[in-house]
């Protein structure tokens, strides 16, 4: 097998205005503090520090991965482990010792909300405006703003046999799987 490239430290990608772009986590706890409070507890939620040295060890010894190596520069690994990687708005690959790029980041890290529902950049402010003037809104109309209609295909960008850990033994069940570790959901 051929060594897994391993990215060097990426810039920031800028959003352009009127493009759907990412905008981390924390923005959407605002609104949606119990779903963020469940999530934050959840494996999607630190899914960037199973790929620190030392951490997921036995999953990563299971599928032939060095459990002593940082896999947090890695695109291959990141992509699945981060929100928007390289996308406006999106987690970027940096260096830790740079302090405004680990702040930009920390709401990108791990597999956030936005990983599943799209960036969230425009459909966050119809959601403000609906929220400010407690109107009754359709959900097509959240879709229509770029909020990501949550199936089986949203999970399999990254639950799938390109996966480093996929196991072809123990395929993606969405069906199973939909409710477990992602957050609580109301109405």
């Amino acid at each position: 097998a051929s060594p897994i490239p391993v990215a060097t430290t990426a810039p920031l990608v800028e959003p352009v205005a009127g493009e759907a772009s990412y905008i981390g986590s924390g923005k959407c706890k605002k609104c949606h503090l119990a779903e963020y409070k469940s999530w934050s507890k959840n494996k999607h939620a630190s899914a960037m520090e199973t790929l620190m040295p030392d951490q997921a060890t036995e999953a990563k010894t299971k599928f032939n991965l060095d459990p002593k190596k940082d896999y947090t520069k890695d695109e291959k690994c990141v992509v699945c482990h981060s929100v928007g990687l390289g996308k406006p708005g999106g987690y970027a690959i940096h260096d830790e010792k740079d302090e405004k790029a680990v702040k930009e980041n920390k709401d990108l890290a791990g597999v956030g909300c936005e990983m599943c529902h799209g960036p969230g950049s425009e459909y966050s402010k119809v959601h403000e405006e609906i929220m400010k003037s407690k109107r009754k809104y359709k959900d097509e109309e959240m879709y229509a703003a770029g909020l990501n209609k949550i199936d089986e295909n949203v999970c399999k960008n990254c639950h799938n046999e390109k996966g480093a850990t996929f196991d072809k033994n123990k395929p993606f069940d969405f069906a199973k799987l939909k409710d477990e570790n992602t957050h609580d959901h109301s109405p």
